[in-house]
């Protein structure tokens, strides 16, 4: 009887010892996703500090921070999936050349903004106190 309880007592060991590695395995494969994953949002941000101008990439920062739709959008908008699968090769011409020849202005930024946002662009017209737009004006002459 004794050696059947030590046997069974050791088959569960053995069975909490197989789930605990488990465990641990797919913890591990967790934290390796996480960092990856880390690492290829580091490279895409590097990638948007290059090709953005320095006032673009605050004003796309600061989106990021107040407006998380809006800027989910526009990086959807400007990094494409197979920006993220060639990020390495991306940054190794990056460095080859120095960076790019031409920066991405704030303009750009706004724009995809107001995009984003379903903002028309208008243009108005003042005429002493009163404002309209132009359609209106032109159709009022």
């Amino acid at each position: 009887m004794n050696d059947s309880q030590d046997t069974d007592e050791h088959e569960l060991e053995k069975i909490r010892m197989k789930k605990m590695q488990a465990l641990m395995e797919q913890k591990k494969r967790q934290e390796n996703a996480q960092k990856q994953t880390l690492s290829i949002q580091d490279k895409v941000d590097f990638v948007l500090k290059v090709v953005l101008d320095s006032d673009a990439y605050q004003h796309l920062k600061h989106l990021q921070q107040n407006e998380p739709n809006v800027y989910q959008y526009i990086f959807n908008e400007l990094v494409g999936q197979e920006v993220v699968q060639n990020i390495d090769y991306l940054i190794a011409i990056i460095r080859r050349q120095g960076g790019v020849p031409r920066r991405i202005p704030r303009d750009v930024i706004v724009y995809l903004e107001r995009k984003a946002k379903g903002i028309k662009s208008q243009i108005r017209v003042k005429r002493g106190d009163e404002v309209m737009d132009l359609g209106s004006y032109l159709k009022k002459e």
